[in-house]
């Protein structure tokens, strides 16, 4: 694997450049994994998962949700100092722009891998902009860690959508229970559509680290993306 580093990528409309950071396989990538974060920037926890997707096979990058607020802020989600940081940025984050973010990564990895399918992979906040993106088919795949706010939008998701996996912990302090049933609901006759509920794990519980993490759940969830990756990819 070329170790990852830091870049710079052109936004949607080409008038800024926004901080992101990617990592590339040692040989022919086997599609293209665009990670995206939670509200804590890209900070270490997302660099490594961008590092083990490239260690995986995959071209991986992930941009800075925050590029126009607090650009290449890194928070750490157990500090609760940053944590209430990380949330005001999140409030100020309007969701067409945080896509647009995510797109321009996608742009710059389809033009850099332009024979490569596409994947996204998001936590929290990123796992509902990883749905979205399913839901305007603008990848091949989509995995979604605690997706918050995916119920609201389930309309927006037609039943030919691209596959779609789902990871959600049983004791999610931002996504309910009524949340979770009926997103299950929603994809209950759905064979694209997979979507686990994982025992004892709260809201983050797949981080790579910390106060948060839920060891066998995330072990689980990630072999499971992993697989769902290399069938769909």
């Amino acid at each position: 694997m070329i170790l990852g580093q830091k870049i710079a990528i052109p936004s949607v409309d080409k008038c800024h450049q926004i901080p992101a950071y990617y990592a590339l396989p040692d040989h022919e990538p086997k599609g293209v994994i665009v990670v995206i974060p939670e509200i804590f920037g890209l900070n270490s926890g997302i660099r490594w998962r961008v590092d083990r997707w490239a260690k995986a096979g995959y071209f991986a990058i992930a941009a800075d949700l925050f590029w126009k607020i607090a650009p290449e802020v890194e928070l750490d989600p157990d500090l609760p100092e940053e944590m209430q940081q990380a949330m005001l940025y999140y409030q100020k984050l309007e969701n067409e722009a945080a896509l647009a973010t995510v797109e321009a990564a996608i742009q710059y990895a389809r033009s850099k891998q332009p024979d490569c399918k596409i994947a996204t992979v998001g936590y929290c906040l990123g796992g509902f902009l990883s749905f979205i993106l399913a839901a305007r088919k603008k990848v091949d795949a989509a995995v979604c860690y605690y997706g918050v706010d995916i119920d609201q939008h389930i309309s927006e998701i037609k039943a030919d959508h691209p596959p779609l996996l789902l990871h959600f912990g049983d004791h999610d302090n931002f996504v309910s229970e009524q949340a979770i049933k009926t997103i299950r609901s929603a994809f209950a006759e759905q064979k694209q559509a997979l979507l686990y509920v994982y025992p004892e794990a709260g809201h983050g519980f797949a981080t790579e680290k910390g106060k948060r993490r839920a060891e066998k759940s995330a072990e689980l969830a990630d072999q499971r993306s992993l697989d769902f990756i290399e069938r769909n990819l």
